[in-house]
């Protein structure tokens, strides 16, 4: 009886596997799937715990997005070397900041970040590239969402990569929405 169900578990794990990396569609979670932020950068509505923190184990399709990085980006991640990364506003009206911050040294060095983003639409289509840009406290990236191609009212996804000499530091994603 064992002998036959460990075929079957291994078999359903494989399909589970499968049925998330060719996931057409990105799922944008309950809700509005995004995290309401003012101008001035502060929480101004609800919020979705899964966007602007450290991400898990990404899919094939997630991975294909930063395909030329040479680590793995499921490895592990040191988020404790991150502070902070959102879009602001959000929704917005055309324009947006987004960027990331990094948490001080505590041996008093400047370590050197790499940022890399992409914005997608929900088929994983994308928009925009942003990056490689190096930073040691702050990297800021204006977003204009009209010259990027956004259409009002939907919700589109940043994923992000930080990288260093040593490789992947953090990954995450943020989703976002164009708003008239």
């Amino acid at each position: 009886m064992k002998r036959r169900l460990l075929p079957i578990l291994f078999l359903s794990t494989l399909l589970a596997c499968s049925k998330s990396d060719s996931n057409p569609e990105i799922d944008f979670g309950e809700g509005e799937g995004i995290t309401y932020r003012n101008g001035n950068n502060l929480p101004s509505g609800p919020g979705d715990p899964t966007d602007w923190t450290s991400d898990g184990e990404w899919n094939k399709r997630e991975r294909a997005l930063f395909a030329d990085l040479n680590f793995d980006l499921n490895g592990p991640q040191q988020p404790g070397l991150v502070g902070s990364s959102e879009a602001f506003p959000n929704p917005s009206a055309g324009q947006a900041t987004w960027g990331m911050q990094a948490r001080y040294n505590s041996s008093g060095g400047a370590t050197i970040y790499t940022v890399r983003a992409v914005i997608v639409n929900r088929k994983y289509e994308v928009l925009s590239r942003i990056g490689p840009g190096d930073f040691t406290i702050d990297q800021r990236y204006s977003l204009n969402y009209i010259q990027i191609g956004m259409q009002p009212d939907e919700v589109y996804r940043l994923y992000y990569v930080v990288y260093n000499a040593s490789g992947l530091v953090y990954k995450g994603h943020g989703d976002v929405r164009y708003s008239r």
